[in-house]
């Protein structure tokens, strides 16, 4: 799994950066909605990658993540193979400013 984290202070761009991804893949015929981190629970937020992923999904992308959800990824990333997740599944996080 790969991890890529969008931060900066509010008004700088990220939002914008993560719906040209979303964009790019969309322009490939790949579906990738973003998701609102804040929104949901750190165990939802995990379980939506991992079901993604698993449903042979590659790309996961998701606004305003709170630390402990980016956290959470992160461990998630570290567990390499034993998470279950393809190592060329990319997740795309704005963290909340």
């Amino acid at each position: 799994m790969q991890v890529q984290i969008i931060t900066g202070d509010q008004g700088t761009g990220k939002i914008t950066r993560l719906h040209a991804i979303q964009a790019k893949l969309k322009g490939q015929g790949i579906e990738a909605p973003i998701m609102v981190g804040e929104h949901c629970t750190t165990p939802f937020f995990i379980n939506q990658i991992a079901d993604k992923a698993k449903a042979g999904e590659k790309q996961f992308l998701a606004d305003d993540c709170t630390r402990f959800q980016i956290q959470a990824v992160m461990e998630l990333k570290a567990r390499g193979i034993h998470s279950g997740i393809p190592s060329d599944f990319v997740v795309h996080l704005v963290r909340q400013a």
